[in-house]
């Protein structure tokens, strides 16, 4: 039973790092309506460049998200401005930013070669400490990443109900034309929106450098796990992106424990399946109209 709820423990907290990783482009996807590829290939850059400044820089991991969450930010803007200046529909986007995905791990590829890069534990003081209670341990690195997620979800989800910007998203995603003609500047709405997308999924990938070896082909493996968040979530939401990546975590940790590690990824969709036969819309649908 210990081992159960250690691994319990342990999906639920990886799954605050499912719902950073997601809750970009669930916004995007559900107020934009552009399915965005490249927030996968921004994480995956974010992740080493974290690992460059603790490795060549000697900054503590964590730290790192100071420089690494506003570059991120910056690049996915200017993203944003691309896909405007090529006017692309939902369609569109997915081939555009899987082309963009793909060049960019080519990228990688060159910069720091395909092989597996890891910050020495030396230099990484979160990846071998964690808090107990009782029986079970938290480790420190997740316990942290699972704090900020749900700081993020619940901010993300209180910034879109309760201020200007949230309600000019809200109504973007409702009718863009209609949002324009009163008054909505939707260039400007959805560059901020791109770029608050473009820092969360840095922000993530900083957590990933801290947590695990980094290699190019992250990005494709993470489109499972991602996609699954979002759509069980609510396309759009970000509270529904916080408690979707937390029943897959938990889910997914479960099925390794009772029946084996191939069985993880099985049960994760099966939930998925089950939960949008009777929620077609998500959990909590879309909080940006998605």
């Amino acid at each position: 039973m210990n081992v159960f709820a250690q691994s319990l423990v342990g999906g639920v907290l990886i799954g605050g790092l499912y719902a950073t990783m997601s809750i970009g482009v669930s916004l995007v996807w559900g107020a934009l309506r552009l399915i965005n590829l490249v927030l996968l290939g921004i994480t995956m850059v974010a992740g080493y460049l974290a690992y460059d400044l603790a490795v060549l820089w000697g900054w503590d991991p964590l730290l790192a998200a100071v420089v690494v969450v506003p570059v991120m930010a910056v690049a996915s803007f200017f993203v944003q401005w691309l896909f405007e200046a090529m006017k692309l529909d939902e369609f569109q986007s997915l081939l555009v930013t899987f082309g963009i995905l793909t060049i960019a791990i080519a990228a990688v590829k060159t910069r720091w070669s395909a092989d597996f890069r890891q910050i020495p534990r030396e230099l990484n003081p979160y990846v071998a400490s964690s808090l107990s209670l009782g029986d079970l341990a938290f480790p420190l690195a997740l316990l942290i990443a699972f704090v900020i997620a749900l700081g993020i979800g619940v901010g993300t989800h209180l910034l879109l109900e309760r201020s200007m910007f949230g309600k000019a998203v809200r109504a973007v995603a409702q009718d863009r034309d209609i949002a324009q003609v009163v008054g909505v500047d939707y260039r400007r709405l959805s560059r901020l929106l791109s770029a608050g997308a473009g820092g969360i999924s840095g922000l993530a990938g900083v957590f990933v450098a801290i947590l695990q070896a980094l290699h190019p082909n992250l990005a494709v493996e993470w489109f499972g796990v991602v996609f699954s968040v979002v759509i069980l979530g609510g396309i759009g939401s970000a509270l529904g992106s916080l408690i979707a990546g937390v029943v897959i975590g938990a889910v997914g940790a479960a099925a390794a424990v009772l029946i084996g590690a191939a069985a993880a990824p099985l049960a994760t969709f099966l939930v998925l399946i089950l939960t949008l036969l009777i929620r077609p819309q998500g959990l909590l649908g879309g909080e940006t109209g998605g």
